[in-house]
Protein backbone atom coordinates (compact mmCIF):
# COMPACT_ATOMS: atom_id res chain seq x y z
CA UNK A 1 0.00 0.00 0.00
CA UNK A 2 3.02 2.72 -0.73
CA UNK A 3 0.38 4.22 -3.46
CA UNK A 4 -2.14 5.81 -1.16
CA UNK A 5 -1.64 7.23 2.04
CA UNK A 6 -3.65 6.01 5.35
CA UNK A 7 -5.84 8.97 5.92
CA UNK A 8 -6.93 8.65 1.97
CA UNK A 9 -7.29 4.93 2.61
CA UNK A 10 -9.45 6.00 5.74
CA UNK A 11 -11.26 8.58 4.36
CA UNK A 12 -12.66 6.33 1.37
CA UNK A 13 -13.83 3.75 3.91
CA UNK A 14 -15.81 6.35 6.29
CA UNK A 15 -17.39 7.81 2.85
CA UNK A 16 -18.69 4.07 1.94
CA UNK A 17 -19.91 3.62 5.15
CA UNK A 18 -21.84 6.91 5.45
CA UNK A 19 -22.98 5.99 1.99
CA UNK A 20 -24.08 2.35 3.00
CA UNK A 21 -25.98 4.09 5.96
CA UNK A 22 -27.67 6.52 3.97
CA UNK A 23 -28.93 3.75 1.47
CA UNK A 24 -29.69 1.45 4.28
CA UNK A 25 -31.68 4.21 5.87
CA UNK A 26 -33.64 5.30 3.09
CA UNK A 27 -34.41 1.88 1.96
CA UNK A 28 -35.89 1.26 5.78
CA UNK A 29 -37.87 4.12 5.61
CA UNK A 30 -39.70 3.12 2.34
CA UNK A 31 -40.19 -0.17 3.59
CA UNK A 32 -41.42 0.95 6.71
CA UNK A 33 -44.08 3.08 4.82
CA UNK A 34 -45.73 0.36 3.06
CA UNK A 35 -49.05 -0.37 5.26
CA UNK A 36 -49.88 -4.44 6.24
CA UNK A 37 -53.13 -4.23 5.14
CA UNK A 38 -55.45 -1.59 2.82
CA UNK A 39 -58.91 -0.51 3.33
CA UNK A 40 -61.08 -2.22 0.94
CA UNK A 41 -62.76 1.01 -0.47
CA UNK A 42 -59.38 2.18 -2.06
CA UNK A 43 -59.05 -1.38 -4.20
CA UNK A 44 -62.41 -1.34 -4.87
CA UNK A 45 -62.19 1.96 -6.55
CA UNK A 46 -58.97 1.42 -8.43
CA UNK A 47 -60.66 -1.73 -9.27
CA UNK A 48 -63.63 -0.39 -11.15
CA UNK A 49 -61.27 2.56 -13.10
CA UNK A 50 -58.54 -0.05 -14.00
CA UNK A 51 -61.48 -2.27 -15.31
CA UNK A 52 -63.10 0.86 -16.78
CA UNK A 53 -59.41 1.84 -18.90
CA UNK A 54 -58.62 -1.58 -19.17
CA UNK A 55 -61.49 -3.02 -21.32
CA UNK A 56 -62.79 1.06 -21.94
CA UNK A 57 -66.28 -0.13 -20.71
CA UNK A 58 -69.29 1.88 -21.72
CA UNK A 59 -71.31 3.52 -19.32
CA UNK A 60 -74.38 0.74 -19.64
CA UNK A 61 -71.57 -1.32 -18.94
CA UNK A 62 -70.14 0.05 -16.10
CA UNK A 63 -73.56 -0.07 -14.42
CA UNK A 64 -73.54 -3.93 -14.83
CA UNK A 65 -70.56 -4.76 -13.44
CA UNK A 66 -70.12 -2.02 -10.61
CA UNK A 67 -72.60 -3.82 -8.64
CA UNK A 68 -70.33 -7.03 -9.25
CA UNK A 69 -67.33 -5.67 -8.19
CA UNK A 70 -68.60 -4.04 -5.04
CA UNK A 71 -70.06 -7.31 -3.95
CA UNK A 72 -66.68 -8.97 -4.21
CA UNK A 73 -65.02 -6.29 -2.39
CA UNK A 74 -67.56 -6.15 0.28
CA UNK A 75 -66.93 -10.31 0.60
CA UNK A 76 -62.98 -9.06 0.54
CA UNK A 77 -63.29 -6.89 3.49
CA UNK A 78 -65.28 -9.17 5.66
CA UNK A 79 -63.02 -12.15 4.77
CA UNK A 80 -59.68 -9.99 5.84
CA UNK A 81 -62.03 -9.11 9.18
CA UNK A 82 -62.87 -12.87 10.01
CA UNK A 83 -58.53 -13.34 9.02
CA UNK A 84 -57.58 -10.76 11.22
CA UNK A 85 -60.17 -12.05 14.24
CA UNK A 86 -58.77 -15.96 13.70
CA UNK A 87 -54.87 -14.07 13.94
CA UNK A 88 -55.77 -12.15 17.14
CA UNK A 89 -57.06 -15.39 19.09
CA UNK A 90 -53.96 -17.43 17.49
CA UNK A 91 -51.99 -14.47 19.24
CA UNK A 92 -53.61 -15.33 22.33
CA UNK A 93 -53.51 -18.81 22.20
CA UNK A 94 -49.79 -18.27 21.69
CA UNK A 95 -49.45 -16.17 24.71
CA UNK A 96 -51.11 -18.12 26.98
CA UNK A 97 -49.51 -21.42 26.08
CA UNK A 98 -46.15 -20.20 26.23
CA UNK A 99 -46.77 -18.20 29.51
CA UNK A 100 -46.95 -21.81 31.33
CA UNK A 101 -43.00 -21.27 31.10
CA UNK A 102 -41.91 -17.57 31.89
CA UNK A 103 -41.32 -16.74 35.38
CA UNK A 104 -43.48 -13.61 36.97
CA UNK A 105 -41.11 -11.06 35.61
CA UNK A 106 -41.84 -12.39 32.16
CA UNK A 107 -45.56 -12.51 32.29
CA UNK A 108 -45.78 -9.28 33.70
CA UNK A 109 -44.03 -7.95 30.53
CA UNK A 110 -46.30 -10.12 28.29
CA UNK A 111 -49.48 -9.20 30.23
CA UNK A 112 -48.29 -5.24 29.76
CA UNK A 113 -47.38 -5.92 25.74
CA UNK A 114 -51.07 -7.36 25.33
CA UNK A 115 -52.25 -4.52 26.83
CA UNK A 116 -50.27 -2.03 25.09
CA UNK A 117 -51.87 -3.87 22.22
CA UNK A 118 -54.69 -3.56 22.90
CA UNK A 119 -55.23 -0.06 23.19
CA UNK A 120 -53.78 0.42 20.01
CA UNK A 121 -55.94 -1.99 18.12
CA UNK A 122 -59.06 0.38 20.11
CA UNK A 123 -57.75 3.25 19.02
CA UNK A 124 -57.16 2.05 15.58
CA UNK A 125 -60.57 0.70 15.28
CA UNK A 126 -61.84 3.97 16.24
CA UNK A 127 -59.95 5.78 13.96
CA UNK A 128 -61.12 3.59 11.29
CA UNK A 129 -64.41 3.99 12.37
CA UNK A 130 -64.44 7.90 11.56
CA UNK A 131 -64.97 7.84 7.54
CA UNK A 132 -61.75 6.37 6.33
CA UNK A 133 -63.24 3.42 5.55
CA UNK A 134 -62.71 -0.06 5.77
CA UNK A 135 -61.25 -2.48 8.29
CA UNK A 136 -58.59 -1.11 10.80
CA UNK A 137 -55.12 -2.51 9.43
CA UNK A 138 -53.53 -5.32 11.43
CA UNK A 139 -50.31 -3.65 12.34
CA UNK A 140 -49.16 0.33 12.25
CA UNK A 141 -46.94 0.93 9.63
CA UNK A 142 -43.41 0.97 11.07
CA UNK A 143 -43.98 -2.82 12.72
CA UNK A 144 -45.64 -3.89 15.78
CA UNK A 145 -47.26 -1.58 18.23
CA UNK A 146 -46.81 -3.75 21.26
CA UNK A 147 -42.94 -3.70 20.75
CA UNK A 148 -41.12 -1.22 22.55
CA UNK A 149 -38.65 0.75 21.02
Amino acid sequence: MSGLPRQKIAAYLAAVFVAGTAAGLAGGYQWGRRAAFRPMSRPRESMMQRITTDYQLRPDQVAKIEPIVNDVSQRMHQLQRDQFKQIGALMKECNTRMSEFLDADQKQRLAEREARHEKWLKEHQERGAEGRGGPAPGRPRGGDPARKP
